[in-house]
């Protein structure tokens, strides 16, 4: 981390682009550029109207201050803003249909379990204090994945078809019922539409759902059994659900722990009821607020919905998918873009202005967690260069000669109307460094109980139990296709870090299976295509891989790699859950490179 936060190629002044990704940037004095953002900011207001001014940004470091004062400004501009929909969106949407939240099991809630599925994650690399504190606990470790990860090597493993979550989901909850391993009693105390998930359960054979997901009987039992004699949870990952059929298969994994008398059985999401929207400033509008998904970003440029771009904590034309169109799209249209970052990424090196922004050992912030109940307070360490984001938004309003107190707040007095809703005070966690807020999990359905049959499914035309040959993605009419899948690579968040780690796995992972057909050996240079783009890379031959499937690690930065993986991703979505980007239901061709 000091290598990343110490680094020679911070950014230390704004710069001016002169041509847009030209790499021609001019040094500024910081009046100088917020003269440039003023004025380009007062010209599309002025000649398109304030919604087309569009703000940009993502969790960045969880701190809560320098992801939402930003709003503040641009409430009070009323400008637009976006609908979160690349992570989380769809699995968050199907468990609300089940319990009424998305929040589920912090750890230290685990009680009366032995065992853990990790189901669709790798949390070696993602989540390795989570699985050192199972691991230390003795848990019984699986992992459902597509392939065999640093998780699933040392640890039980079931391995199934890209997007056939559902159809594992579904034999295991059969297999649970028909052998009378569950908890009955528990079950139709706590649920309604039981019976009928049953019902719709007798329907389905062995045979057909173990051929779908491709996943023996034997095993599957075996898996089954060991998941009711020892109550299993099951940490619930975000990248399978990236997908058409991947939301709603979120649900009936959930059913899984519930089944053998867990409520919540589900590790996915956490909200310790700290108050953000105080933080993002709303009463500042005097608009109704608009939005635009994320990852149809491209989609609303093209629609000129979009004239002025303002982005932080964020680099999208690296992680957004079918990141070529939104390139084009910002040429085309000719959007001003802004950026404020640490670094020269892909995508400031595709603005027309970047003001340089300090790490988080520069600045005070308070954050939670995804995943626990903790509230820790961020301390700044030293003094580095750039402004935080809370910095450069509260110079801005001064530039523009606003009076507005909100726009002036201190960070303490916000971190005080933050934490109070959850009954913490900025001396107690100043005091501790952190502090663990007990919330009790209720579910929040209309019934007050757990919906196999859910009135909220219903209101957006999604069935309960669905007819699974419609889930079921049409293979491409290029039979030789593959279906692409992006993942994590380790020591980095997306793409932060990769500038500095410098350290790339560019390779394209496919099954030995794959490879005899397209005519492809170990180290080959190929070209990957669609579409959308292509890129160039080298082939490794890995037996994990299942056949139909290639592996590409994202977020590698072009300017660095040469190729993201975005530039060949969908930007479809999975309108009827929360518009939940579809980007791992991509298909490529893989060739030989002459």
């Amino acid at each position: 981390m000091a290598e990343w936060a110490l680094s020679e190629e911070r950014l230390k002044y704004p710069l001016f682009q002169v041509k847009k990704g030209s790499g021609e940037f001019q040094n500024l004095s910081w009046d100088s550029a917020f003269f440039i953002f003023k004025s380009a900011l007062d010209e599309v207001i002025k000649k398109y109207g304030s919604d087309k001014v569009v703000v940009f940004e993502f969790a960045g470091t969880r701190g809560i201050i320098n992801r939402f004062f930003p709003y503040r400004f641009f409430n009070k501009l009323n400008a637009t803003f976006l609908r979160h929909n690349v992570c989380d969106t769809g699995g968050d949407e199907a468990l609300k249909d089940v319990y009424g939240t998305s929040v589920g099991l912090s750890p230290e809630d685990v009680k009366d379990s032995e065992l853990i599925v990790y189901w669709g994650m790798n949390p070696v690399k993602t989540n390795l204090h989570g699985y050192n504190y199972f691991r230390r606990r003795n848990f019984e470790i699986w992992v459902v994945d597509i392939r065999k990860t640093e998780t699933a090597a040392p640890n039980y493993f079931v391995q199934i078809k890209p997007g056939a979550d559902i159809f594992l989901a579904l034999l295991i909850a059969k297999i649970l019922i028909e052998r009378k391993w569950f908890d009955e009693k528990f079950v139709l105390q706590n649920s309604v539409g039981f019976q009928e998930f049953k019902k719709y359960l007798s329907t389905l054979s062995f045979d057909y759902l173990a051929q779908r997901c491709g996943v023996g009987l034997s095993l599957a039992e075996d898996f089954a059994r060991r998941f009711f004699e020892k109550r299993g949870i099951i940490h619930i990952g975000y990248g399978f659900q990236r997908s058409y059929e991947g939301p709603l298969s979120v649900a009936f994994i959930s059913y899984l722990p519930f089944l053998v008398g867990n409520l919540p059985g589900f590790i996915y999401n956490m909200d310790v009821g700290l108050n953000k929207d105080y933080v993002k400033g709303l009463n500042l509008r005097t608009k109704d607020q608009k939005f635009i998904h994320q990852s149809q970003l491209a989609e609303a440029i093209e629609n000129d919905e979009v004239k002025f771009l303002f982005i932080y904590n964020a680099n999208p034309l690296t992680t957004n998918p079918n990141v070529n169109r939104l390139r084009k799209a910002i040429v085309d249209k000719g959007v001003f873009v802004v950026t404020h970052d640490l670094f020269l990424t892909d995508t400031a090196m595709f603005s027309d202005l970047v003001f340089p922004a300090k790490s988080f050992f520069e600045y005070f912030d308070i954050s939670d967690s995804y995943y626990h109940r903790y509230v820790g307070i961020n301390e700044k360490i030293f003094e580095g260069w750039g402004m935080s984001n809370y910095e450069l938004m509260i110079e801005i309003a001064r530039y523009y000669g606003f009076n507005d107190p909100s726009l002036f707040e201190s960070e303490e007095n916000i971190a005080n109307n933050v934490l109070k809703t959850a009954g913490i005070s900025l001396d107690e966690l100043s005091k501790f460094g952190y502090v663990r807020v007990d919330r009790p999990f209720k579910v929040e359905t209309p019934s007050g109980k757990v919906e196999f049959v859910s009135k909220r499914r219903k209101l957006r035309g999604v069935p309960d139990f669905p007819e699974l040959e419609r889930l079921i993605i049409p293979e491409p009419e290029d039979k030789g296709a593959l279906r692409l899948i992006s993942v994590t690579y380790g020591n980095t968040i997306s793409s932060q870090y990769h500038n500095t780690l410098r350290m790339d796995e560019k390779r394209i992972f496919i099954s030995p299976g794959d490879a005899e057909k397209i005519g492809i050996k170990e180290g080959d240079e190929v070209v990957v295509y669609n579409e959308r783009g292509k890129i160039f890379t080298t082939v490794h031959i890995d037996s994990s891989i299942p056949v139909g499937c290639a592996i590409m690690f994202k977020a590698f930065w072009k300017s660095i790699a040469g190729f993201t993986v975005n530039e060949l991703t969908n930007d479809d979505v999975v309108k009827q859950f929360g518009y939940q980007a579809a980007y791992h239901s991509t298909y490529v061709k893989v060739v030989k490179r002459w």
